[in-house]
């Protein structure tokens, strides 16, 4: 797999897309058949997908299984059918990729992933493994670590079934390197937001949902959530205070250093180019939430709302591999489902004084924006 990583992270040739070249149908069906003699270790899930590592079956003297042999820091995630939910189709998801985030995000900015298929056997080894991980039971670690009640990942009769999988390079911590995983969330503030709002669309939202947290148990601890817009600032010390609440608690001062350098890279900044995006998509006054919801453009933009950074950090600060920064999780989202929930997200937002700082009781938040925050 890790040829065919390398080659789908390179930039898009200027006649388009050559993922077919790449993924022929007889490599395909060398994967789809080359995934049946690997065994598979639960790592989370989410509201509709589930995440494994592959591994090797253990030795005959049952030695522990490692990653490595063909599909050495790969993942595969697989839709899961859960009662009341309707995701996109995996097909459609691929098609999605490769016709537009691809295009619009640039593919070097992406964690690359292959469509494969998984068979009824491997349907039931998967199951068997997740509910193992789990003291037996179907239900699972939220990747994202929960919700508001909306995001609840209905686990209750939740089935993996076989049909359309994806292998996705795996960006997590490998030899030789620090990593770790955030959501750059909104990095524009939103066209809905009131005017001389105190809160960007992130903090508000992060409030309101540590406020619902303490209103069901006081003794919980909420805390303040990163602002979005300081990891795009044109201020280096705001992007350096942003990145000193980011960057996990073992890094030290330099790698800190190095990772805000690497956010703000010009001339190859991911955020900046995710941060245009969504504006681009959801332009002022943004009536497309309520008067035009299935625009592609609106869709790429709240697909790009919510997606995954990954960071991949050299241990070795006189390596001369780059640090990588790349995106994940940009599926297409299924508007129909979502609109009436992201509506009423907005309204709560605005109803209840999140933006402008006037809820009851006050939530903290060092908004970038903000009058209680850091400016």
């Amino acid at each position: 797999m890790e040829a065919i990583w390398e080659k789908l992270s390179r930039p898009l040739p200027a006649s388009g897309s050559d993922a077919e070249s790449i993924i022929t149908p007889e490599t395909r069906q060398r994967l789809v058949d080359a995934l049946d003699k690997y065994d598979f270790e639960y790592v989370a899930e989410g509201r509709a997908n589930v995440v494994f590592g592959i591994r090797d079956p253990p030795g005959d003297d049952g030695s522990p299984t490692v990653r490595r042999g063909q599909f050495e820091a790969t993942l595969l995630r697989v839709p899961k059918a859960t009662p009341g939910v309707t995701p996109c189709d995996y097909k459609t998801l691929q098609r999605f990729h490769e016709d537009l985030v691809e295009r619009r995000v640039g593919r070097e900015h992406l964690v690359p992933q292959v469509l494969v298929a998984i068979s009824p056997g491997l349907a039931e080894r998967l199951n068997a493994a997740r509910a193992n991980a789990n003291g037996g039971g179907g239900g699972g670690h939220r990747k994202d670590g929960g919700g508001d009640g909306h995001d609840g990942h209905g686990d209750s009769g939740s089935v993996i079934r076989p049909g359309a999988a994806m292998l996705i390079q795996d960006m997590g911590p490998a030899p030789g390197y620090r990593a770790f995983e955030f959501k750059p969330k909104w990095l524009a503030q939103s066209p809905l937001a009131p005017p001389g709002a105190a809160r960007c669309r992130t903090c508000a939202r992060e409030a309101f949902r540590n406020s619902r947290m303490l209103k069901k148990d006081p003794a919980v601890e909420a805390s303040p959530p990163m602002c979005p817009l300081g990891l795009v600032h044109d201020d280096p010390a705001v992007v350096a205070a942003t990145v000193e609440y980011l960057a996990p608690a073992d890094w030290s001062r330099r790698d800190r250093e190095r990772l805000a350098a690497a956010l703000r890279a010009p001339g190859n900044n991911v955020l900046d180019r995710l941060r245009d995006l969504q504006v681009e998509g959801d332009p002022p006054p943004g009536r497309a939430l309520f008067d035009s919801p299935g625009d592609p453009g609106f869709g790429l933009a709240m697909t790009l709302r919510d997606c995954s950074c990954f960071v991949r950090l050299p241990v070795d600060e006189n390596d001369d591999a780059p640090v990588v920064i790349k995106l994940a999780d940009v599926d297409k989202k299924n508007w129909q489902e979502k609109q009436t929930y992201w509506q009423e997200s907005h309204r709560r937002l605005i109803e209840e004084g999140f933006y402008e700082g006037k809820e009851d009781p006050p939530m903290e938040t060092h908004c970038v924006l903000g009058s209680n925050g850091h400016a």
